[in-house]
């Protein structure tokens, strides 16, 4: 598996998934050339979201995600409502899973190792870690990565969302298939070696990320770097306000009406924040749409 994976938004409406919005926005990916999608990660609001809910979104991307990669990611904090979620997203013969580390109770190297384990006890679905250190609060270091591979742990991959270009370096040289999960960084970690990118600007921006990765494929390395400088400064101001709500009003200032953030568990952007948004948007020369 290499290319372009969505880490896909799933947008609310009045407390519930908003499907057509939902089935909108995967259908559009794929016109716009992403690879696939990596589904109930952050941006997707995966640890957050019911065993019913997961449930929905898995059967959405079995009917319109076509022959794309789909990665499922199943942590949370309920072992069942995993374990439910291993088992739908076997039934949808997905490409694999992915997890966080176990989190609120942060693990220590131990916990993390029998938690992978009992992992591949369940499903015999390729497993790839996500590693989110800034909101897991925990750190897959290349140091641990190797370890566990050592004491049987058999991960085919990892997401390193990650700007530490040491520490991606590091998963790389382990033999496995590592995933930018960081867009502005996205074509050093190309360089150096990642197969491809779990992107959150892609829900808003997939040309821009996209044709960073066919540049580099290409050898058109200056287009490459022009493309990357855009993005760079839309992460940049993506940055500056919540997550991931920002990544769902992206969505409708740069290409269509969509739905929110699982209200109350995490807030959205005010109308205040979307209007400063679609102003700096405009200052670096993006498109934005009016919207009421």
């Amino acid at each position: 598996m290499e290319g372009i994976l969505t880490a896909l938004a799933v947008p609310f409406k009045d407390g519930k998934i908003a499907e057509d919005y939902l089935i909108n926005h995967v259908s559009s990916l794929i016109r716009d050339g992403v690879h696939g999608f990596f589904v109930l990660g952050s941006i997707s609001q995966g640890p957050l979201l019911t065993a019913e809910e997961r449930a929905k979104v898995l059967n959405i991307l079995s009917e319109y995600a076509g022959n794309k990669y789909v990665i499922v990611q199943v942590g949370g904090t309920d072992w069942d409502t995993i374990v439910a979620t291993v088992r739908d997203a076997e039934r949808h013969n997905v490409t694999g899973i992915a997890t966080i580390p176990p989190i609120y109770y942060k693990p220590d190297y131990e916990a993390l190792k029998r938690y992978l384990l009992k992992l591949m006890e369940l499903t015999s679905l390729p497993i790839y870690i996500y590693n989110f250190p800034k909101a897991v609060g925990f750190d897959v270091t290349p140091d641990i990565l190797e370890r566990l591979l050592k004491d049987g742990v058999k991960v085919v991959g990892i997401k390193d969302s990650v700007t530490d270009m040491a520490e991606i370096m590091g998963h790389i040289v382990l033999g496995i298939d590592v995933f930018n999960g960081i867009d502005a960084v996205l074509l050093s970690s190309l360089i150096m070696g990642a197969k491809g990118g779990v992107s959150g600007l892609s829900n808003y921006v997939p040309n821009l990320i996209v044709g960073i990765y066919n540049a580099y494929k290409e050898g058109d390395l200056n287009k490459a770097r022009e493309l990357q400088g855009l993005v760079y400064k839309i992460y940049n101001i993506m940055s500056k306000y919540p997550f991931p709500s920002a990544h769902y009003s992206l969505v409708k200032l740069l290409r269509y009406d969509f739905g929110t953030t699982k209200e109350p568990l995490i807030r959205p952007l005010t109308r205040e924040e979307e209007s400063k948004l679609a102003s700096e948007l405009r200052a670096i020369g993006l498109n934005v749409r009016n919207y009421e």
